[in-house]
């Protein structure tokens, strides 16, 4: 169980929202009383940590990203050999999902192949995990592929899970979490993120959804899928171009 112990009460009222929102029991601890057996992990403000005598302890601020506070609270509490494992469901909105020892600590949603690359290298860095794995769906290719490529040389085990076992999930956080529990085939080396002719058009035809009656060109579509310009600046530079 986390341990709350703090006389911070900015950081004190965070922290019991995101924790009662994520359903996860804690308790709230005074300087005054002896911390409770059933405690696994504290965590506390910076400036109280070194008065807290206490094995497992995470400090933090309140301008932090506190369910990244919240992550590393529960995997301490598992013990430094926490196997962490991602699930990733590619595709306009990339769902993740966290898993350790077969356990979910919390899935979300991101916008962009860079954003989950960088979240999941960040986060092995910074909660030291034992080992790691990330399973990644085999749909939207190019997003996917994108993904894979910049994570290809993390020392990061990755594996492309076939989505059909896990079908009908229609929440891209279900299915991340889905995707992370199901064993894939390890890909090694970098995969192609050339688009294809469909791929091509079907940029084409969002193009002139968003942006009511442009379409893009071929080029622009291109960089678009590739991720060297986003689809907004695609539509301006049509519109100018």
């Amino acid at each position: 169980m986390i341990g709350l112990l703090t006389q911070n009460f900015s950081l004190y009222h965070d922290l019991v929202d995101l924790l009662r929102k994520r359903n996860l029991p804690f308790i709230s601890l005074t300087f005054k009383e002896k911390i409770s057996s059933n405690v696994d992990v504290v965590i506390t403000s910076y400036g109280e940590k070194n008065d807290i005598k206490f094995e497992k302890v995470i400090a933090c601020d309140v301008n932090e990203d506190l369910n990244e506070v919240i992550d590393k609270a529960i995997l301490l509490s598992y013990g430094n050999e926490a196997k962490i494992v991602f699930g990733i469901d590619p595709g306009k909105n990339i769902g993740i999902a966290i898993f350790s020892n077969d356990k979910l600590i919390r899935s979300f949603i991101l916008k962009s192949p860079e954003e989950a690359a960088n979240f999941i290298r960040y986060f092995i860095k910074d909660v030291n995990a034992g080992s790691s794995i990330v399973r990644i769906g085999n749909g939207a290719r190019i997003i996917r592929n994108r993904i894979i490529n910049l994570l290809q040389q993390s020392g990061i085990t990755i594996e492309m899970v076939d989505e059909n076992s896990v079908a009908g999930m229609i929440d891209d956080t279900k299915a991340a979490e889905s995707i992370a529990r199901v064993k894939g085939k390890e890909i090694k080396g970098f995969l192609s993120i050339e688009p294809k002719e469909g791929e091509i058009r079907e940029m084409q035809r969002i193009s002139r959804i968003k942006s009511k009656n442009i379409t893009i060109s071929k080029e622009l579509a291109k960089k678009v899928l590739t991720g060297e310009i986003e689809l907004d600046e695609a539509i301006e530079m049509q519109k100018s171009g």
